[in-house]
């Protein structure tokens, strides 16, 4: 065998090794479901009036605790971070991710100018060649989000130095007044 070869064959079967502990880890991780009957009290609380912008506030409780754990075996303890707003459906996921530079990725139907602090923060948007990894974690985010709708939920991806997290500024789309 040539050297190419086996050099493609091991690269493959790394890549294979390391998708097969992110699946398992994944798997075995908390359970995803809140048991029956069980109220979820931050769904319940939800600040909602039409028009406000409120802060991206990152939390490590309730569903974006979720993400953050399950994205950390991926990417490592505490180089993670996630917000969910509004608390009711359809709901919106920030993640913040540690990375060398300032990026974002918006889910489609998505719009930077929906996101204040993207462009004044000095977020540009994510190159081709880096979607990979940001599909990983939306991938890794969608699952550990229980109930999560492809229809209607979003995620936006944020790259970001760690210890540029306390400076950064972001704020949510404001939120829709509901038909009664």
């Amino acid at each position: 065998m040539k050297r190419t070869t086996k050099a493609v064959l091991l690269v493959a079967g790394g890549a294979a090794v390391i998708a097969a502990v992110i699946v398992l880890r994944l798997q075995f991780a908390k359970p995803r479901h809140k048991p029956k009957g069980a109220q979820d009290d931050a769904y319940a609380t939800a600040p909602e009036a039409p028009g406000v912008r409120a802060p991206i506030e990152f939390t490590g409780s309730d569903v974006p605790g979720r993400i953050v754990e399950a994205l950390e075996y991926v990417v490592g303890k505490g180089r993670a971070q996630a917000a969910v707003w509004p608390l009711s459906r359809p709901r919106c996921f920030c993640v913040m991710v540690n990375g060398a530079k300032r990026y974002y990725e918006l889910e489609q139907g998505m719009r930077e100018a929906d996101f204040e602090g993207l462009a004044e923060g000095g977020f540009r948007p994510l190159p081709h060649e880096m979607s990979r990894t940001t599909s990983i974690y939306r991938a890794v985010a969608k699952e550990a989000v229980p109930a999560f709708n492809e229809g209607f939920d979003r995620i936006l991806i944020v790259l970001c130095p760690k210890e540029d997290w306390p400076k950064v500024s972001l704020r949510w789309p404001p939120v829709a007044a509901r038909a009664k």
